[in-house]
């Protein structure tokens, strides 16, 4: 059971770190380079840099490459990790970074701090600042495909209730697009950020939301058309499920918080339903900050402590819920706004 107070542990760790930042000093970190909503192009080294002036007690600084939804929880950190800077790299924190070739669309960066190496063995020191950039690559786009079968047939005529099949109406699954570029590289285009628009000839069959996630509606047959840039590509969707009356979830993560640092953080999505009446099954991502231990993200209340800051910082979670026949909601986020 998670304890209302904090811990002896976390009150000597956050009374230390203001005793050693200062009690109401926000402390300047902040990426300056590159600015935040510029266009770079896909397998760029790019510069960047930070502005930490004065920032006590900083031995390196970590750079992170995320998807505009990655799942912070889920990913490998290792493997998100594009750079690693010290006082002595050019310029000091700072340095060259190289884009992914795959990459498309909106990319988060993400500088992360150490201090004194206290930034591993504390979860709830967090010092980091970060950007979203556009990205675009610099080859023609030849093909747009699907990574699925053609035609894609979706559920059976009659089956069990299983959660991990299509057997039921108000399923919700990503459809996968992908691109074949003149520069030889295979990239994502299912996001919106991408270029790509969605169009389903039924919507009382399928429909599709703008970042390419497709819901069973009803029985039947439609096409899915896929466009971006000058090429587009349609799908043959046949739909099969159990055709009894089912209506999907509402997902409802609550509003937006703000706390200080070191209180307890409580995700609370006991508001989200089912218009059928049904239970529900529930699932927390972090999308936006740095990664926090989030304890019982398949609950309707997940629960952090809000991590030590130097400046005010955003973290946002987005929160999916499924009922029991298996429909599943559309993604919904909040903001939790962390201060000093």
């Amino acid at each position: 059971m998670f304890r209302p107070c904090v811990s002896l542990m976390t009150i000597v760790l956050v009374t230390a770190l203001t005793l050693l930042l200062g009690c109401c000093t926000a402390w300047p970190f902040s990426i300056i380079e590159p600015v935040e909503f510029t266009v770079y192009q896909s397998g760029d080294h790019i510069s960047v840099a930070l502005d930490l002036e004065n920032l006590p007690g900083v031995t390196k600084v970590n750079y992170y490459w995320y998807g505009e939804f990655d799942d912070m929880l889920r990913e490998f950190v290792e493997e998100k990790l594009a750079l690693v800077a010290t006082a002595k790299s050019n310029p000091a924190f700072g340095g060259k970074i190289l884009i992914p070739e795959e990459a498309i669309g909106t990319y988060r960066l993400l500088a992360v701090a150490e201090q004194g190496g206290r930034q591993s063995q504390h979860e709830s020191l967090a010092i980091f600042d970060e950007i979203l950039i556009q990205i675009e690559p610099n080859a023609e786009l030849l093909e747009i495909d699907f990574q699925t079968d053609k035609p894609l047939r979706l559920g059976r005529a009659s089956g069990t209730r299983v959660y991990d099949q299509v057997d039921f109406l108000g399923k919700t699954f990503e459809l996968p697009v992908i691109g074949r570029f003149s520069d030889g590289i295979t990239r994502s285009l299912r996001a919106q950020s991408t270029g790509t628009t969605y169009h389903s000839t039924d919507d009382n069959i399928i429909s599709v939301n703008s970042n390419g996630m497709l819901r069973l509606v009803g029985n039947g047959e439609t096409m899915v058309t896929v466009k971006n840039r000058n090429q587009d590509a349609t799908l043959d969707i046949l739909v099969e499920v159990n055709d009894e009356p089912n209506h999907p979830p509402v997902s409802d993560p609550g509003k937006t918080q703000t706390v200080f640092a070191g209180a307890r953080v409580i995700l609370n999505g006991l508001t989200s339903y089912d218009p059928d009446g049904g239970s529900l099954q529930y699932h927390w991502e972090q999308v936006r900050g740095s990664k926090v231990p989030l304890l019982d993200p398949y609950s309707a209340q997940a629960k952090f402590l809000a991590p030590f800051v130097v400046e005010e910082r955003l973290f946002r979670f987005t929160l999916r819920v499924t009922d029991i026949q298996g429909a599943d909601s559309l993604p919904a986020s909040v903001d939790v706004i962390i201060t000093p």
